[in-house]
């Protein structure tokens, strides 16, 4: 995948995508790659401009793959804006031309493990990982034998061992010194008064 990321990126400062048609600035277009997953991201000031780019770039990217015998699942395929805006952006991305559909924008994006939304405050990543700790401390009860349930020293380690790790992760993605993330650590105490009880 290197030389053909590396083609791309040569193909993509060659042409006109990469340049902003009003002020003729050059526009950020990026891709990532991770194991089989493919991230192009956009930034401009324009959802019109950022999605007349990524669509420019998709048809670049797949036409690249196809000369090196690989393809675009397109079914798994994604669109998501972030925004500063009160409600959600909803501009589509029409992949047609590049053999793909017509991408529809989600309220939430899950990227390798964290869950994003399109401004940024992470109250679904982490109510999704407070319940994840919450359902994991319901079954850890049903841990001990018929006698007696667990004492106070395995749930003490069965708690860091288990859901710390859970709770934590990403915690330096969302856990920002400026941020409303009062939200965020409520939902992670009423887990901890839980695990307690």
């Amino acid at each position: 995948m290197a030389p053909i990321l590396k083609t791309f990126e040569k193909r993509i400062k060659n042409t006109n995508i990469n340049k902003n048609k009003n002020d003729n600035k050059t526009s950020s277009i990026n891709i990532l790659s991770y194991v089989d997953n493919g991230l192009i991201t956009s930034q401009e000031k324009s959802f019109d401009l950022s999605c007349s780019s990524l669509v420019d770039s998709c048809y670049v990217i797949s036409n690249l793959l196809k000369d090196a015998g690989l393809y675009i699942k397109h079914q798994k395929s994604e669109v998501f804006h972030f925004s500063r805006a009160h409600t959600a952006p909803l501009h589509s991305i029409d992949l047609t031309n590049a053999g793909g559909p017509i991408l529809h924008p989600k309220p939430i994006w899950q990227y390798l493990g964290f869950y994003f939304d399109y401004k940024l405050f992470f109250y679904y990543y982490t109510h999704f990982y407070t319940t994840k700790c919450l359902s994991i401390l319901k079954a850890m009860k049903m841990l001990g034998n018929s006698t007696r349930g667990l004492l106070s020293l395995q749930k003490h380690l069965l708690y860091y061992m288990c859901i710390i790790p859970i709770a934590t992760y990403g915690f330096q993605l969302w856990f920002l010194k400026d941020t409303p993330i009062a939200f965020n650590i409520q939902e992670l105490n009423k887990m901890q008064r839980r695990a307690i009880l």
